[in-house]
C-alpha cells in the first residue's frame, strides 16, 4: 500500500467521523422537509424536491468497515465536483481523493483510482464526452486530465503562464477545443485538440468582459455565462468573448455553481446563504433552498449539473448530491 493511499485513508477516516457527528447534529436540530424552501417562504416555482443521491443510499461498505478490511474507501464523503451523460455519473471526491464512477439507473458507486491518484489538489469541475471519456479540472496541480471511462490517462492539458487554478472546464467536440476557466487568471483559455494553448478571452479587471476570481463557467450554443465572486456576479459573453450582459449583482453575493436550463433559465448557486438564485432575462424570478441538513437544503453548493429537466446539485458540506425536477415555467413538471 502506497503512503498516499494510507494518508488518503487516515484523511478519509477524520473525515468521515466528522460527518457522522455532524449528520447526527443535524438530524436533531434540523426538520427533514419534502419539499423545497424558497428564502422568503414562498413555495418555490422552479424546482421541485426528487431524492438524495449519498452514502446511505449507495449501499456502499461504510469507510470504517472498509479501512479494517483493507479495502479502498467506496463511499461519498465530500463530494466537490460531477459530470453526467446519460445514466453515468462521475463524482469527484475530496474527502478520500477519489475519482468515482456511479450508475444513476443501478446506483453502483465503482472507484476510478488512477484518475484519483494523479489529481494533486482537489477536482473544480467536470465534463463527460459523448464516449464518456470525461475531463477533471486539477486545481492545485494547474491541470486538466482527459481519462477514459476506466480512469485511464489520455491527455493532459496545462499551461502554467496562463492556467493556474482551473476552476471550471467544458468541450466543444466539433471543434475539438477546450474551454479552461481559471480562478486565479481570470481568463478562460482554449486548447486544441492537441493539448495546446490557442487563445484566451476575459482577463483580470474591473467591468464588461473582465474578471477578478472566477467560481465558474457554463459554455452555451451562443457563447459562455461566468460568475465571479467580486466583480459582476454573472457575466453573460458571446463566442468570441465579447460581453453581451451581466446579472444578479444585488442578489447574489458568493456565486459557486452555475446551470442553465432549456428556458434559458440561469440557476446560481450562492454560497452566502445556501440558495439556489434562479434568473430569466437578467431578473430573479426566484430563490430555492436555505441553509441546513434537511432536503431542499445545503451547506455548500460546489457543482451544478442540469441533465433534461433534472438538476444535480453538489452539497459539499453535507457530503451528498441532492436531485431536483426542473418545472416549466407554468410551474408544472416539464
Amino acid at each position: 500500500m502506497s503512503q498516499r493511499t494510507k494518508r488518503k485513508r487516515r484523511i478519509a477516516l477524520q473525515i468521515a467521523a466528522i460527518t457522522a457527528i455532524a449528520t447526527l447534529v443535524g438530524c436533531a436540530t434540523a426538520q427533514k422537509v419534502g419539499g423545497v424552501h424558497a428564502s422568503s417562504g414562498s413555495q418555490a416555482k422552479t424546482l421541485s424536491y426528487l431524492s438524495t443521491i449519498d452514502k446511505e443510499r449507495m449501499g456502499s461498505a461504510s469507510p470504517v468497515k472498509a479501512f479494517i478490511a483493507g479495502k479502498d474507501i467506496n463511499d461519498l464523503n465530500r463530494p466537490t465536483a460531477i459530470g453526467i451523460r446519460g445514466n453515468t455519473m462521475y463524482i469527484a471526491d475530496a474527502g478520500v481523493g477519489v475519482i468515482f464512477r456511479y450508475n444513476l439507473s443501478t446506483k453502483q458507486l465503482k472507484p476510478l483510482l488512477r484518475a484519483g491518484d494523479l489529481i494533486v489538489g482537489e477536482v473544480t469541475d467536470i465534463y463527460v464526452n459523448s464516449d464518456f471519456s470525461f475531463f477533471a479540472a486539477d486545481n492545485l496541480g494547474k491541470q486538466v486530465f482527459h481519462f477514459s471511462p476506466s480512469g485511464g490517462l489520455i491527455k493532459v492539458y496545462s499551461d502554467e503562464p496562463n492556467v493556474s487554478r482551473p476552476i471550471a472546464v467544458s468541450f466543444d467536440e466539433k471543434s475539438g477545443q477546450l474551454a479552461v476557466a481559471d480562478e486565479f487568471y481570470s481568463h478562460i483559455v482554449f486548447f486544441d485538440s492537441a493539448g495546446k494553448p490557442i487563445r484566451g478571452i476575459g482577463g483580470r479587471g474591473e467591468g464588461n468582459a473582465k474578471f477578478r476570481m472566477i467560481t465558474d463557467m457554463i459554455q452555451t450554443s451562443s457563447g459562455f455565462y461566468v460568475s465571479d465572486r467580486i466583480e459582476y456576479a454573472v457575466q453573460q459573453l458571446n463566442k468570441a468573448g465579447n460581453y453581451q450582459t451581466h446579472f444578479g449583482d444585488r442578489e447574489v453575493i458568493f456565486p459557486t455553481a452555475l446551470a442553465m436550463d432549456k428556458d434559458g433559465r440561469i440557476f446560481v448557486g450562492d454560497k452566502s446563504d445556501s440558495t439556489i438564485k434562479v434568473f430569466k432575462n437578467g431578473k430573479l424570478i426566484d430563490t430555492v433552498g436555505k441553509n441546513g441538513y434537511g432536503n431542499g437544503e445545503f451547506r455548500y453548493i460546489s457543482d451544478m449539473k442540469l441533465v433534461e429537466d433534472t438538476l444535480y446539485v453538489v452539497d459539499s458540506l453535507n457530503g451528498r448530491i441532492q436531485t431536483f425536477k426542473v418545472l416549466s415555467e407554468s410551474g408544472r413538471k416539464s
